[in-house]
């Protein structure tokens, strides 16, 4: 069961939302608290790629390591951040429709020791406020782009 989830409808093709949504280098562009994002495999985006992010919470750096736990182009990934004992899952389904693109979204928080499970209440709704409205964002960046040219 998703501990947060979003969707929206992205006037773009398929493959362009998949593409951005996919390279954890634009997470900067519309997850307000990701600093930095970057890529530390060198093969192409899929199951195993792995990638090094820095957030912005609460005045301190937060560093965490994200991997591709599924990858199916043009349809859907699961990757998985894991920091401190906080692991969070963020599933993405891709549908190609007439308007351009549905993308929805679940995130699944997880936790490890006595400590993290007492405070896990808090942390879904801490993640939840951090993350929840990242595919919102994407959305205004992508149709933003189209609508700058």
């Amino acid at each position: 069961m998703a501990d947060f989830n979003a969707s929206v409808i992205i006037c773009e093709p398929i493959d362009e939302v998949f593409a951005y949504f996919a390279d954890m280098t634009n997470a900067p562009e519309y997850m307000s608290k990701v600093a930095s994002t970057e890529k530390q495999t060198d093969e192409p985006i899929g199951v195993g790629t792995k990638y090094k992010e820095i957030r912005n919470v609460r005045g301190n750096k937060v560093y965490a390591e994200i991997e591709y736990l599924t990858y199916e182009k043009n349809v859907g990934f699961m990757r998985r951040s894991s920091s401190n004992g906080l692991i969070v899952d963020y599933a993405y389904r891709f549908s190609e429709i007439p308007e351009g693109t549905q993308v929805e979204f679940e995130g699944r928080v997880h936790v490890k020791g006595l400590k993290m499970r007492l405070m896990r209440k808090f942390l879904v709704k801490m993640v939840k406020a951090e993350d929840n409205d990242h595919v919102q964002n994407a959305k205004e960046v992508l149709e933003g782009r189209v609508e700058n040219l």
